[in-house]
């Protein structure tokens, strides 16, 4: 993999350095096949030439060194490799660190200060303070709201209107004395006369109501009508702007307390980060900016992913490094792939 003859002695002792602060025995290589994809958190990675970097994945099972291509991310950061050219991977999904930090699993030495992580604890204590104002802010504005019910639609305004016109011209509109006398002679004369008489005078006040009905709903639709639609508009636009309000106070609410709950996690999260002791190169919070929401987002990722990045293997038998490294002085020539 490596052509550099000076460079594969630095690979060979990073890779065990790496192997050392990530509890394993060896490195894996995998086999590279069309539908093969690997996930974890990235250990190490060195640029080869413009074409090829070495990288180190660390899936929680094994330690898996593998030819990719394209920039690296910084260490610690959770990457997904799927197949690229033969032999090769591609990074094609990355969740990155923020904050600057960049984690080194290729060092030796004993860990650094950990003055980082107090830093970052009093961030997320500052950050659930602003989340808590926010959180009763939002709330207030919320109760304030109260409950508004849904006005009915133009067209069911409309129907209504509708409705109360033809049972009033219905009313205005029934049958006269002269036509139920009329009526009462023809029954007495017999069924033929009784249905033929009906009929005229049912067909009369058919015409009547239709052409009264016409009449009222006309003037209707050019008097009344535009007032009534234009008041029933406003209390539909009030309407909307007040559930758009809602849903957006009901939204901001639950982004709230999902940061809030994860925020109470990583606060525990860090001491076991602490007591790691990560290596870490480069740090940089910004207090001022963390009522930012997508900062905030940051630095919660961040300290997830640091405690993703806690070795879920047992410690090492050895008391050191040199221990460690001590039976072999390397790796196999030629990982075991699998």
């Amino acid at each position: 993999m490596i052509r550099d003859h000076a460079v594969t002695p630095e690979v060979h002792d990073a890779l065990w350095a790496v192997l050392w602060n990530r509890r394993y025995e060896d490195v894996d290589e995998p086999v590279w096949t069309p539908d093969a994809s690997f996930s974890g958190i990235l250990a190490y990675a060195r640029v080869l030439d413009a074409e090829t970097m070495l990288v180190a994945v660390d899936t929680g099972e094994s330690l898996l060194a593998m030819r990719s291509t394209g920039e690296p991310p910084a260490t610690g950061s959770r990457v997904r490799l799927v197949p690229g050219a033969r032999d090769q991977w591609r990074i094609a999904d990355v969740t990155p660190l923020g904050l600057g930090i960049a984690l080194r699993f290729d060092e030796q030495a004993a860990a650094a200060d950990t003055g980082w992580v107090a830093t970052l604890r009093d961030g997320v204590r500052r950050l659930r303070t602003l989340l808590d104002a926010r959180r009763e802010r939002l709330a207030g504005r919320r109760a304030q709201l109260g409950a508004l019910n849904e006005p009915p639609s133009l067209e069911e305004v409309w129907r209504e209107e509708l409705s109360a016109i033809s049972d009033r011209v219905a009313l205005e509109t029934e049958y006269t004395p002269q036509e139920h006398a009329a009526l009462g002679r023809a029954r007495a004369k017999g069924a033929r006369t009784a249905d033929e008489e009906e009929r005229k005078i049912v067909a009369a006040r058919k015409r009547r109501f239709a052409e009264r009905g016409n009449e009222e709903i006309a003037r209707f639709r050019d008097g009344a009508w535009p007032e009534i639609r234009d008041k029933a508009a406003a209390e539909l636009r009030k309407y909307v702007d007040y559930r758009t309000e809602v849903v957006r106070l009901e939204d901001a609410l639950q982004r709230i307390r999902t940061m809030a709950s994860r925020a109470t996690n990583v606060t525990t999260a860090l001491d076991r980060i602490e007591r790691e002791g990560f290596r870490v190169r480069g740090f940089a919070l910004d207090v001022a900016r963390l009522d930012e929401a997508e900062y905030a987002e940051e630095l919660l990722r961040t300290v997830e992913l640091l405690h993703a990045a806690v070795p879920q293997r047992a410690q090492s038998g050895a008391a050191s490094f040199s221990a460690y490294r001590a039976p072999t002085a390397g790796p196999s020539v030629i990982p075991p792939r699998y």
